[in-house]
This record gives C-alpha cells, structure tokens and sequence, in this order.
C-alpha cells in the first residue's frame, strides 16, 4: 500500500487479524459474499460493488491514494489447524483508513463493511479496536501516536453512529452534502448546474488522544476481550 504512515504486516487481536486487502487474494470471496448479502448490505454507505469490476477499481483507487489503506477482517476464530486460512469461511469484510493527514496526525476509519453472518459478532468491535489502538497508542506502545480519528455515518444510520459512540467517539456536528452519489443510491437532488448525482448528507463523530488517554483507551480494550 501507498500509505502515509507506517504500517505493520497485519494489525490483529486474538480474536481477527486485519490485512492489506488484495484483490488478487480477498477479492473473489468478499464480492461473493457481498453479492450474496443483497442490496441491504451497502444501503447506508456511499459506495457500492455492483460488479467485480467496481470493487478491483474501488481497491486499486485506495492502493493508490497516500492517504487511505484498505484490510481484509479475517476471523481468527474460523481459521484452521495451524492457522490455516479459508477465505470463503473466515473473510468477515472490509475495513481501511481515508483521509489521512500526516502532518496534523489524524485519520477517518472507513469504509466499515462487516459481511451478514459476521455481523452482531465480536467482529466489528475487534476490527475497530484494532485500529483505533494502533492509530492512538504511542510509538512506545505499539502505535502511531495520532491525535484524532473520526467516523462518519449516514444520518439515518444508527447502528453506526452508536457503534461509534461505543468505541469511544463523541458527536461533532452535521456535514452537509458531503457525498455525491452512484445512481442506484437513494439522496437529494442538487441544484443546477451542479452535477446530475444525488447527494447525502453526514454524521461526523471523532475520538482524540486526550479521550483516549481519559479512560476510552481502557474502554476500548474491555471490549475488545469481551466474551
């Protein structure tokens, strides 16, 4: 990956692993799996895969932005002997970074694509964990020592807005039109003159360092190891 910051080969807990999604790889089970799910999957999201094609641009796009990396959640659980991976079992979904700064230190996790038989799982809260310990932990712990990661969600998205709020994130504001959208999304017409995509609006949430060195850091890892 063409990645601002340093990254290590997988960033795990004992329950997934998270690893640079390759399409050559993850690509033919994820979109199975995603075909599958149905149209409900990516209802609330502003991007889609509606042909294999879609998501290998979608992935090469992220491969080459500095600012975004793109993993592969592997259930560690439904690995075999010797850790042996089956992707058709153990490939819980999609997980990455977008606009990433750098220079002020932050960073916004998405997208967040967990498949429907991983979801209401310990997979989401793992995989989110995951990132957010290695994005504000402290290089002597293990992490990047960033200042701010936030989180964006469709407004009549609940399931991710208090997934957010569980994790630690507070509500910032509302962001007006910050998507234009693919045809068979659902949104609001624009005025002319503008572009013929509908578009949506956003829920921003965020956690920062002095969040998570106030008690969400410990939040975050009782709920990690959570039966």
């Amino acid at each position: 990956m063409n990645f601002n910051l340093p990254l290590p080969p997988v960033i795990e807990t004992r329950r997934v692993t998270l690893t640079p999604f390759i399409v050559s790889v993850h690509g033919d089970a994820f979109f199975k799996a995603h075909q599958a799910a149905g149209p409900e999957l990516e209802r609330f999201l502003p991007i889609s895969f509606p042909t294999y094609d879609a998501l290998s641009e979608f992935v090469q796009g992220v491969e080459s932005d500095p600012n975004a990396a793109l993993f592969a959640i592997i259930d560690r659980t439904k690995t075999g002997p010797g850790g042996a991976v089956d992707l058709s079992e153990s490939l819980a979904g999609m997980v990455g970074f977008l606009n990433t700064s750098k220079a002020n230190r932050a960073t916004e996790i998405a997208p967040v694509i967990v498949l429907p038989k991983f979801q209401r799982t310990f997979v989401a809260t793992n995989s989110i964990g995951a990132l957010l310990k290695y994005c504000l932990d402290i290089e002597s712990e293990g992490g990047l020592g960033l200042r701010r990661v936030c989180w964006t969600a469709h407004p009549d998205n609940e399931a991710s807005i208090k997934a957010a709020e569980r994790m630690g994130m507070r509500k910032e504001g509302h962001l007006r039109w910050t998507w234009a959208l693919t045809p068979e999304k659902v949104g609001r017409a624009c005025g002319k003159g503008r572009g013929d995509k509908l578009g949506r609006d956003s829920v921003l949430l965020a956690i920062c360092w002095d969040d998570w060195e106030d008690g969400a850091k410990e939040q975050v890892e009782k709920l990690i190891e959570r039966p």
